[in-house]
This record gives C-alpha cells, sequence and structure tokens, in this order.
C-alpha cells in the first residue's frame, strides 16, 4: 500500500512541470528601503518623534521650575495626559502611513506581475533557487508613479 502511494506522489511530482505556475520573487525589504514615499514617511516619523522628545524635555525644564508638590503632581498629571494623546496620534499616523505604503507595494507588484505574466509572486527570503526578480520592476513602477512630496 505504501508503495502504491509512494509511486503515485512520484508521477504526480514528475507530471507536475506541466501545470506550474511561473514564479517570481520581490525583496521586499529593497523595495520598503528604496521606496521614496516610505522613505519621506519614515523621515516624517523621526521628525514627528523628535519633535515629541523635544516635548518632553521642554516639559522636563518646566517642572524643575514648579515648587509645590501639588503643583508639580499636577503638572506631572497633565504632561502624562497630553503625551499620551500625542503617542496615540503618532501610533494611528505610524499605522496610517504604514496601509498606504504597504497597499501600493502590493499594488505594483501585482501590476508588474500581470505585465511578465507571472502567477505567483513571494519573497525573495522565502525563494531559495529559481524565481523571476521583479524587484526592480517594482521599484521603477513605484517611483515613477508616485515621486516622494518634499
Amino acid at each position: 500500500m505504501k508503495n502504491k502511494f509512494f509511486a503515485a506522489l512520484l508521477l504526480l511530482a514528475a507530471c507536475s512541470p506541466v501545470f506550474a505556475d511561473t514564479i517570481g520573487t520581490v525583496n521586499y525589504r529593497e523595495v520598503i528601503s528604496n521606496y521614496s514615499k516610505a522613505k519621506s514617511a519614515m523621515s516624517e516619523l523621526e521628525d514627528k518623534a523628535n519633535e515629541m522628545q523635544r516635548y518632553l524635555l521642554d516639559k522636563e525644564k518646566e517642572f524643575k521650575s514648579i515648587d509645590s508638590a501639588v503643583q508639580r503632581k499636577t503638572f506631572e498629571d497633565q504632561t502624562a495626559k497630553a503625551f499620551a494623546q500625542k503617542q496615540d496620534a503618532l501610533d494611528k499616523y505610524r499605522q496610517k502611513k504604514e496601509v498606504e505604503i504597504d497597499n501600493a507595494i502590493n499594488n505594483a507588484i501585482k501590476q508588474v506581475a500581470i505585465e511578465n505574466k507571472i502567477d505567483r509572486v513571494v519573497d525573495s527570503r522565502v525563494m531559495f533557487y529559481g524565481g523571476i526578480d521583479i524587484t526592480d520592476k517594482v521599484l521603477k513602477k513605484l517611483n515613477f508613479s508616485a515621486p516622494a512630496a518634499k
């Protein structure tokens, strides 16, 4: 019984090239690193994070000038609440940008795959051998269609 199963499996494997899909690969890390909109979004997020750091440093200076313990406690509570709101806004902005960039990359990958008659696309990190690398084509499509706003 086992021999028949393995024989059938071997026969199926031998016939599979007839039904093989064309597989493309994309280096997602390279795409993220070289996509102009992703670069500008990272820069914006770093600027906003630096702005929050400056906010905390300014509040620390203000805190040191307060003499009353009650006023210090009130100031701490207000600052913590304001910082939490700023952090929440930054997190939402980051998520929004990540979704926009991810959608743009996925759409570009789909378009390049269709243009090149590729049936499947996988990240190059999971493809050890074979496949058609479409990373450069995806990057060209992304950077050509949507240059970074300055």
